[in-house]
Formats: C-alpha cells, structure tokens, sequence
C-alpha cells in the first residue's frame, strides 16, 4: 500500500476533517465475477469491512451495482450504507427510504418483449443465462461457446435495438454481456445524483470499479475532483488513477485504509 498514489490524498484529506465519499461496485471490485450473480455471495470479512467503513462519520459509504437492489438488501444487511441497485434506478438510503429514479409503469411492456425474444434466441444453447431484474434484463453469455456467443449477441442486441424507445431506455454492453435498462441507469448520473442532495459538503468522491459502467462514473469523479480506482486487469484506456490487481487487493486496501487513515 505505500506504492499507492490514492492513499496519500484521501489522508491528506481527511486530516483536514473533511469527508469522503466511497462509492463501490460490487461483482468484479469487492468478489470476483461468478458464473452466475447467486454464487457471488459476501463472505463475513467483507461485511465486518463493509460495516467498519459505513461506521465511520466521515465516510458516506455507497454499494453502486448492476444488481437489482432487492438482491443487494438480501446480500448487504450492513446499517448506515447506500445501496444503488440497477446502476442507481433505485436507491436505498441509510434510514430505509427507496428512491426509484424512473416512471416505472411503461418499463414493462418493452422490457418482457426484449425478454421473450432473447429467451427464444438462446433457447437450447448452452452457457447463456437471462437476468431479469424487475427494471432491466440482462443476457449473459460468458460462459457460452465463443461461436454460439457471436451468434446469439449480435442479434440480441439487433432485437432490442428493435423494440425500445432510445428515450427510455439504453443498452450496456459488455464482455460476452448485453443488457436492456432505463435510461437513468448510469453511474456516472447516480454519483451526480447522490453528490447533489447529500449535505456533505467538501467530500472527496472515490470509486472503485472494474468495468465500463464504472467507466462512466470514473469520469465524472474525475471531473469533481475524486479519485478513480479501477479493480482487475485493464481493458483499455481508463478514467481511473490506480489499478489494482484483483477484488482481493481491493478488499485490503479498504481495510488499509480503514485501519491506518481513520
């Protein structure tokens, strides 16, 4: 951890007695991706960690997922933490309030179509898996045959381009990963969102991330001042200051952080 470029400016900060906003993504930062979202359950050092962080008043501490939040109450009954499920479409504050960012009533319709299509694609296929999420419906395929992949994803993404209103919704891509959600659905927007209506003033804003989606929100951290942290092996060129090598890294230099900084 001395090699880290983050460490030294989130302790500055905080010696100063200012705050910090620590936004984390949970598949690929905190565990590693399973083969499917059900497998990839916390274990208790990562709730004692996470309970640590959300205790500490001088840390606002954020779960910002894909996951649909009914699935991330179930996995995180950690108290005093913000819970962004569906990319921050819907939002669990720490006294319990749900925010849902979206008119949900037309979602529906568009979305059982995609589904239904989808299903019908990957019918008889192996290693294809449709998540749906109430909000959104997402295909995975990374443990399918690279031909069968290539085959099913571009037209899955033709069909949905198809049925949906580009107002109301957006597709994310991904590795061997296709997905159908509301248009709110955008980290970068939800850190916006959060930031806006939290009295925390002078907070420095880092996330920590491992995917495009998470690209989204490096960006505007970057453009407040904050601090990007990419978790896993690199895919690109990237918003983020530090790399760090898998979840487990992650995980250690959050309990770095929480053990020698506050």
């Amino acid at each position: 951890m001395n090699q880290s470029v983050a460490l030294p400016a989130i302790e500055r900060h905080l010696k100063l007695g200012k705050g910090v906003w620590l936004f984390l993504d949970y598949d690929g930062t905190l565990v590693p991706i399973a083969r499917t979202p059900d497998e990839a359950q916390p274990d208790a050092a990562l709730l004692d960690l996470l309970s640590h962080l959300a205790s500490a008043p001088q840390i606002r501490t954020v779960i910002l997922s894909g996951r649909p939040l009914s699935s991330l109450r179930a996995m995180l009954p950690v108290p005093n933490v913000v819970l962004a499920g569906v990319y921050g479409v819907e939002i669990q504050t720490p006294g319990d309030d749900v925010v849902t960012r979206v008119q949900t009533t037309n979602l529906r319709p568009t979305l059982e179509r995609v589904k239904s299509h989808w299903t019908r694609l990957v019918n008889m296929r192996n290693g294809f898996l449709i998540e749906d999420k109430g909000l959104a419906v997402a295909l995975h395929a990374r443990f399918a045959t690279p031909e069968d992949a290539d085959y099913v994803l571009p037209q899955a993404r033709a069909v949905a381009e198809q049925t949906m209103n580009p107002e109301h919704f957006r597709l994310l891509g991904g590795n061997r990963f296709l997905e159908i959600t509301p248009s709110a659905a955008h980290k970068g927007r939800t850190v916006e969102w959060l930031m806006d209506r939290d009295e925390f003033t002078d907070a420095l804003p880092v996330y920590f991330g491992d995917d495009d989606k998470d690209e989204e929100a490096f960006a505007v951290v970057r453009q407040r001042g904050g601090i990007s942290i990419a978790v896993g092996p690199s895919r690109g060129p990237t918003q983020a200051v530090e790399r760090l090598p898998d979840p487990d890294t992650a995980r250690a230099w959050l309990q770095f952080l929480w053990t020698e900084r506050i």
